[in-house]
């Protein structure tokens, strides 16, 4: 029998829901569940595109806005659209602009986002920064956000919690490490205790190496760094987060102990599944008219 655990089914997924939708989803205790998280991406900036997406059964879901210019409001809608349509089980996490777009992060926590991923992270002082931005005192100093906690109305916890001490407990801080120096500060970046997970982005990664972008290689540079960060994801605890896309590199990084799986990119899958769709109808179409012309119809 397996002994990995997954949380594909809704009553599991709803267990990590917040008090109320305009709170984070716990996140943090998700990943550290020790589950095998499945996870896509938003990169459309759309409403329907977020509506449509929440209610497809991911675990969570990761809108960039470093590589796509999203508007603040829009942006804001679509994580309160995932919050809602998915009923607090598909918990949206943000890639912001930056490592240092401190107003985005504090837009997308205000909005219910229950992750933060930080490109281009390569030391602790820059994850230091982003700790004291997302958490509220005493553990950093984010501010209160008045439009989104209203008193008696969007403020329930449990006993003994407040919305302070809760959105510290849910929010996960997700480093993107994507170069030789954050290959080799990944330890000391794990031993952090604000840091969840690391996400590896492989592509700017082999692109820094002078190696073709892309999710895998087998190049030994390339094949050195994944080997460190599995290894010092298991020294220190922490959960790896990478693209897996088929079920080739679902195995692969599965193997080297990556948990929160990039398994769908909305750009892919409508390019890929149009395609496919085109290229099938075609052939079927090539198929009848050349059955039909030999039956001389």
């Amino acid at each position: 029998m397996s002994t990995f655990k997954f949380t594909a089914d809704s009553a599991t997924q709803a267990t990590w829901a917040a008090p109320t939708r305009q709170q984070p989803s716990n996140m943090r205790g998700l990943i550290n569940s020790g589950k095998i998280l499945m996870g896509q991406v938003l990169s459309y900036p759309s409403r329907q595109v977020a509506k449509t997406l929440a209610v497809t059964g991911g675990d969570w879901i990761w809108i960039d806005t470093e590589h796509v210019a999203w508007s603040q409001k829009l942006l804001v809608e679509a994580i309160q659209i995932i919050n809602h349509e998915s009923g607090g089980r598909m918990i949206p996490i943000v890639r912001v602009p930056s490592k240092t777009a401190f107003d985005y992060m504090a837009w997308c926590l205000d909005a219910g986002a229950g992750g933060i991923i930080i490109p281009h992270i390569e030391t602790v002082e820059e994850v230091a920064a982003v700790v004291g931005a997302c958490r509220f005192p005493p553990a950093g100093h984010r501010s209160f956000p008045p439009f989104t906690f209203l008193p008696g109305l969007t403020d329930t916890t449990p006993a003994g919690k407040s919305i302070y001490s809760l959105a510290n407990e849910h929010v996960a801080i997700i480093p993107q490490i994507e170069s030789r120096v954050g290959i080799q500060n990944i330890g000391s970046i794990m031993e952090m205790a604000e840091v969840d997970a690391v996400m590896i982005g492989t592509g700017d990664l082999r692109l820094e190496m002078g190696l073709p972008v892309g999710f895998v290689g087998s190049e030994p540079e390339f094949v050195a760094a994944l080997e460190r960060a599995t290894a010092m994801s298991k020294k220190h605890g922490k959960a790896l987060m990478g693209g897996a896309l088929g079920p080739a590199m679902v195995e692969e990084r599965l193997s080297q102990g990556f948990s929160l799986l990039v398994a769908t990119i909305d750009l892919y899958t409508l390019a890929s599944g149009t395609v496919a769709d085109l290229t099938s109808a075609k052939m079927t179409a090539e198929a009848y008219m050349g059955k039909n012309k030999e039956n001389g119809v």
